[in-house]
This record gives C-alpha cells, sequence and structure tokens, in this order.
C-alpha cells in the first residue's frame, strides 16, 4: 500500500517521506521531483513560463503515473487543490498538521516556494486547510523532531494494519 503525505509547504513532508521510507524499506517518491523529470522543468521554472493551472495538470499526471504499491510519496503543497487528485492518491493519505510558526520558522533557511512570492503563508493555510482535512485519512501532528513524528506514524501503521 502506497502512503502519500500530504500539508503545507515547509511542514516537513519530504523530510518525513524518506525518513518513513527508509525506516519500511519502501520505495521514496518526490512528486515535485517526479514532475520536474518529466518537463525537464524546475517547479519554479513551470509557475513562471506556465503558471499554477499548468503545474497542476503536471501534478495530477504525475499521480497517475505512480505504478507501485509501496511506496511513501512526498506530495506538493497544493495538490488537494484539485479534488479529483484524492481519488488517484490510491492508499492512505497522511496530513502533516504542522503549526504556522513552525513552518515559518523552517522556511526561514530554505528556498522561496512559487506560491509564497504570490501570497502569504496564512492566506495559503485559510485555503487549504478544510481540503488537507477532506483528503486525509489521518492527522500527524510535526511540531516536533523527525523521529518523534516518524514513530507516531509507524505506530498509526502498526494499530491500523496498513503495514
Amino acid at each position: 500500500m502506497n502512503i502519500y503525505i500530504i500539508g503545507m509547504p515547509g511542514s516537513g513532508k519530504t523530510t518525513i517521506a524518506k525518513q518513513l521510507a527508509k525506516n519500511l524499506n519502501y520505495t521514496y517518491i518526490d512528486l515535485d521531483a517526479m514532475i520536474e523529470k518529466d518537463s525537464l522543468m524546475f517547479i519554479e521554472e513551470i509557475f513562471e513560463k506556465y503558471g499554477e493551472k499548468k503545474f497542476r495538470e503536471l501534478e495530477t499526471n504525475a499521480l497517475k503515473e505512480i505504478n507501485c504499491d509501496q511506496a511513501i510519496i512526498s506530495c506538493g503543497g497544493g495538490v488537494v487543490t484539485v479534488k479529483n487528485n484524492k481519488e488517484l492518491m490510491k492508499g492512505l493519505k497522511l496530513y502533516l498538521d504542522t503549526d504556522i510558526t513552525v513552518i515559518k520558522k523552517r522556511l526561514e533557511s530554505d528556498y522561496q516556494r512559487p506560491l509564497l512570492k504570490q501570497t502569504t503563508l496564512e492566506q495559503l493555510y485559510d485555503d487549504r486547510f478544510l481540503k488537507y482535512q477532506d483528503f486525509a485519512d489521518a492527522i500527524i501532528n510535526n511540531n516536533y523532531d523527525i523521529d518523534q513524528t516518524v514513530k507516531v506514524i509507524e505506530n498509526y501503521l502498526k494499530n491500523e494494519e496498513y503495514k
């Protein structure tokens, strides 16, 4: 079964997904990296040249291309903005719920996300919060360290017998 990690930019999706994949001996897939590889462009370039709508189409296509059943997929923060993506995400969808203050701190030392050049983190959060809730099979708090969050997910998987 595939496990999709969703959440805000800076919520820790990539970091958690990589560690979880390693611990479970699953394949790690970064959806944004897949899009970059397929389009031969960086995400930022896609946004600049073609806009968000085109990027969302590429994101949906990337979801359709996933053809394995033991992968941890780190999704882009906006994957939830396209309602049909939910059906394409066959498997468990985990929402990394992270406080805005924690995200802001993490993003201080990270690259600037394309959408955050056009809007605020708070606005993105307000726009997407209910969508994350709708997509999620489980909500995992990620305000703390990586190991703790990964342990919580692993315990959840054991208890839910998803493994």
